[in-house]
């Protein structure tokens, strides 16, 4: 077992806490893992789960924060011209679901989440921030957010099918072949004509 005491604000020792937190949770569930299951699972002291994120709440809150490259991948989609955007934002939401290192965050989040109505909402207010950050700041609120909650239930279940519960055809296809065949109907979603008579939140006027 390492050695008590921390070795940086964020160092090792802390990603290791992480991690082991991440299969714990997304395994065995929020409510069944103790820290001090996750200290051993990291080979830390439990003293440092509460050093470094004070509570089990914490936590979970630090593995419900998304990849850095998950926001990095979003804002260079939101940087795109509006006519290729939505290609763009499938792009990058398979390559972060391709690359084993930010999928296996991911994959602990969205397992977490369906486990633990805190991690679910959590995600219920993060995901559809981020997917904002894609959707043109011409448009009004209510616009702006019917559009980004109609691209996240394409996004949310192409990532379930795909990577999640690994169903059908979309589980084997291409990545390429996957955009091709999504990138359609998210385009629409961002920058199509919507129905007629749309109040606000997306409820008929």
């Amino acid at each position: 077992m390492s050695a008590r005491g921390p070795r940086g604000e964020r160092g090792e020792q802390a990603d290791r806490i992480l991690a082991a937190a991440r299969r714990a949770f997304a395994t065995r569930g929020y409510t069944a893992t103790s820290l001090r299951a996750v200290a051993q699972d990291a080979g830390v002291d439990p003293g440092l789960v509460h050093y470094y994120f004070r509570s089990k709440p914490g936590l979970l809150e630090a593995v419900m924060q998304p990849p850095e490259a998950f926001g990095a991948a979003v804002a260079d989609a939101a940087e795109q011209p509006i006519e290729r955007r939505g290609r763009a934002f499938v792009q990058a939401t398979l390559r972060l679901w391709e690359d084993p290192v930010t999928a296996e965050t991911l994959r602990a989040i969205v397992l977490t989440a369906s486990q633990e109505r805190a991690a679910m909402e959590r995600l219920r207010q993060l995901f559809p921030e981020l997917v904002l950050a894609v959707v043109s700041h011409s448009l009004s609120d209510a616009e702006r957010n019917l559009r980004a909650s109609l691209i996240s239930s394409q996004i949310v279940g192409m990532v379930m099918n795909r990577y999640i519960w690994q169903v059908g055809d979309i589980a084997t296809l291409p990545a390429d072949t996957v955009a091709d065949l999504l990138a359609p109907t998210i385009q629409h979603y961002l920058a199509g004509p919507l129905p007629a008579g749309l109040g606000a939140g997306g409820t008929p006027s």
